[in-house]
């Protein structure tokens, strides 16, 4: 795939999409693309897989866990990103290509290289990663609240919704870069 390509991708994925051009511009240099048949498992629950994160870049994904789907992820999405942060946690689902799938993996030496080599590009990161839990956890309580069984399984686990704020939790703009 043309590395022009490749870029402006990364440039439409929420997770890079606060990087300048000389940001994104590094990006592919520290990972690499690869290509999944369908029907290939690319990330499974055994945990054997490196602490490695994926853009797709063409095709689809499907996630699942205990053999139902979860999502389907298109161009432009990406999963296995907690394992780059957490990198001792299990992973939660498998992953495995719907259709012929060109992905972008990243490992986390890599993007901790990113990260230490710019405090705007750790910033975006975090903002990014806070959004997808902070609208994660928003799902998670109105399936709560919705369900008389979810929210018995809730108050099990020691869940709750009823201590919640009803106004989203905002999360603070990183701040603007200076382009060259």
């Amino acid at each position: 795939m043309d590395r022009a390509v490749l870029v402006d991708v990364l440039r439409d994925t929420s997770l890079f999409a606060g990087f300048s051009e000389a940001e994104l511009e590094v990006v592919p240099k520290v990972g690499r693309q690869r290509h999944h048949e369908s029907g290939e498992r690319i990330v499974g629950v055994d945990g054997r897989q490196p602490r490695t994160m994926w853009v797709v870049i063409e095709g689809e994904v499907c996630v699942e866990a205990d053999g139902a789907v979860i999502t389907t992820l298109g161009p432009g999405d990406y999963f296995g990103e907690m394992a780059l942060l957490v990198p001792d946690m299990d992973r939660t689902a498998d992953v495995v290509a719907r259709t012929r799938t060109e992905t972008f993996e990243l490992q986390r030496e890599h993007l901790l290289g990113l990260c230490s080599s710019s405090p705007e590009i750790a910033l975006g990161v975090m903002a990014e990663l806070a959004r997808r839990l902070h609208e994660t956890t928003a799902s998670l309580r109105e399936v709560i609240a919705a369900s008389p069984d979810a929210r018995a399984a809730a108050e099990r686990l020691g869940v709750s919704v009823a201590d919640e704020t009803p106004e989203p939790v905002g999360i603070i703009d990183q701040p603007e870069r200076v382009t060259d």
